[in-house]
């Protein structure tokens, strides 16, 4: 159908239409095409690159990606000196047994009656956790404020998986959700 000047536009309108149907189509399936866990995607076509002389590896000899565990283990220190801040934090993973663990990502919740000193208390002691332990330093951390008397930052740790695979709720922890 072509449109001439003087028609009215409703012809153009159901061709308009049309497309903006096929389009949101396509970016529905790009959106679940990519939303699919990595061992349900479908290989890329062609030959997989190796290198030449060598085999490519079985299934069991792929390194695994390490999973996280869900639910965080929640820690509370007081605020005050740096060396104070990593004392109580190293004593408390050693009680619940994770201090060998790695973390995936940790929030803390800085409590005050405002948020900004919240805030700001939260981001001090992941700034301590960062520079001072290396089993935190390469994981996401995020400062919030939680509201209530100042002095108190509650740091929830979610850890990777342990070498093994296993994701399971550390035994030694405590959870928030709890």
């Amino acid at each position: 159908m072509t449109y001439r000047p003087g028609q009215n536009g409703a012809g153009r309108s159901v061709l308009l239409a049309g497309w903006l149907f096929a389009d949101l189509l396509l970016l529905l399936f790009v959106i679940a095409l990519g939303s699919l866990p990595k061992e349900e995607r479908p290989d890329p076509p062609g030959p997989s690159p190796t290198p030449s002389g060598t085999a490519s590896p079985s299934p069991s000899d792929r390194v695994a990606e390490q999973g996280l565990v869900l639910k965080p283990c929640s820690f509370t220190v007081k605020t005050g000196s740096a060396a104070s801040v990593r004392g109580q934090f190293t004593e408390q993973l050693r009680s619940a047994d994770v201090d060998g663990r790695t973390a995936g990502f940790v929030l803390s919740f800085g409590t005050a009656p405002e948020p900004g000193p919240g805030q700001a208390a939260a981001e001090r002691v992941n700034s301590v956790i960062t520079k001072e332990m290396p089993r935190f330093r390469n994981a996401p951390k995020r400062g919030y404020w939680k509201g209530g008397p100042s002095g108190n930052v509650r740091i929830d740790v979610f850890f990777l998986a342990t070498p093994d695979g296993d994701t399971e709720f550390p035994k030694g922890c405590r959870s928030s959700d709890d």
